[in-house]
This record gives structure tokens, C-alpha cells and sequence, in this order.
């Protein structure tokens, strides 16, 4: 399928999901509902250009490039990667992913357990990192592959991979913010330390964008 055509078979289902109407579309983008019906509408005249993709994508806080990937082939917030064919990414543990995060080039490639394809358009340093422990069951869990975008800003609400400073261990973990103070939340209930502080010791590595899982 070209990319033109994945484009508006993702955007047409974007509508159905969203129970959005084309001039719906037109006043979140500021746009003459003429513009959109000509890329949106039952006989579009023309395909979605990167422009136009990324701006939809913005206005409906999707990720950046989800327009692209072809429909079912769902980020980590709707279902499980089934593949695409792009960049390999290696695929690290805890441990080993703290590396990973440094803005240098420290990550040992010999240190990843496996390489699998990038369900979608990723920065230079991504990374899968694989879920270790039950802190954040039921959406994640152990076993899972998360891939890790550092090129993605994070802000409160996102899932994030964080690194603790004295054993550069990584966790992911979902992002929270309470008055100026932002925290680090694990969703399982029944998690002994469910609210991490961010203070010094931890960094954000990257943004979560996608969950893999063995089927």
C-alpha cells in the first residue's frame, strides 16, 4: 500500500474511532472545510501530504508518524506491534539500558539481547527495552518490548524510561505531575514503591512509543 493511500485509510478510521466529521477536522486545524474534504472525503482529490500528516497527528495528540504505519500495526496506547518493516533496534534489559540513554556513544551493540524492526519512523537513538517485574501490570507486562524514543519530548501522562544516576538501572515507569513536582508512577496497585520523586538521581531516557509483544 502506498503511503498516500495508507494515509487516508488511517484517517478515515481516525473519524469512525473519534466520531469526527471532516468540518470537525477543518476547525481544529483552521482550515477551510474545502481543504480537508479534498484530501478526506469519500473521492478524495488529492492524498495527505507530510505537512498535512503531521498537522493532524499534532492537533490529535497522535504520535508523530502514526498516519504513516499502516492500520494495525497500533502504537503501545491501542494494541500490540505486529511488524513493519524499518531501522533494527536492539533490545536491551534494565541494566544494560542505562547506557543507552547517555547522550555519548557508550552502548556496547554486543550488549543487546536481539534486534527486531522498528514498527514506525524512530530517532537515532532508539531502543526496545524489555519489561522486567510486574510494577506496571496490567499494561505492561513482563516480558514486554517497549520501544524508547529519547528524540521524544515527555510530559506528564506519557510512559517513560528513567534512569537512576548510582547504578544507571532503568525502569519504565509513567510520568506524573502534582503542583510544580513531577514523579514517576507504577500503575500496579499492589507495587510497594508505586510513586518514584524526580529528584537528581533520576533522568528521563527517552519517551515510550510503542509496545511489542509476543504472540
Amino acid at each position: 500500500m502506498r503511503i498516500s493511500d495508507t494515509r487516508l485509510h488511517n484517517f478515515r478510521h481516525i473519524l469512525a474511532e473519534k466520531k469526527l466529521r471532516l468540518i470537525d477536522i477543518a476547525e481544529i486545524l483552521g482550515k477551510a472545510p474545502a481543504q480537508v474534504s479534498a484530501f478526506g472525503g469519500k473521492n478524495p482529490t488529492k492524498g495527505i501530504g507530510d505537512q498535512i500528516a503531521r498537522e493532524i497527528e499534532r492537533a490529535l495528540s497522535l504520535p508523530n508518524g502514526s498516519l504513516d504505519i499502516p492500520h494495525g500495526f497500533a502504537n503501545f496506547d491501542n494494541g500490540s506491534v505486529l511488524g513493519y518493516t524499518g531501522k533494527k533496534l536492539p533490545v536491551i534489559g534494565s541494566i544494560a539500558a542505562g547506557s543507552w540513554c547517555c547522550s555519548d556513544d557508550s552502548f556496547d551493540p554486543r550488549e543487546a539481547e536481539e534486534w527486531i524492526e522498528a514498527p514506525g519512523p524512530v530517532g537515532p537513538r532508539a531502543f526496545i527495552l524489555r519489561v522486567e517485574g510486574i510494577s506496571m501490570e496490567p499494561k505492561f507486562m513482563e516480558g514486554d518490548k517497549v520501544v524508547i524514543d529519547p528524540s521524544l519530548e515527555a510530559f506528564p501522562g506519557h510512559f517513560v524510561a528513567a534512569k537512576r544516576t548510582r547504578d544507571e538501572a532503568t525502569t519504565l515507569k509513567q510520568l506524573k505531575q502534582e503542583g510544580n513536582e513531577l514523579y514517576l508512577y507504577a500503575l500496579n496497585p499492589d507495587w510497594p514503591e508505586r510513586i518514584i520523586r524526580m529528584t537528581e538521581e533520576w533522568s528521563i531516557c527517552g519517551r515510550a512509543r510503542w509496545k511489542i509483544s509476543d504472540l
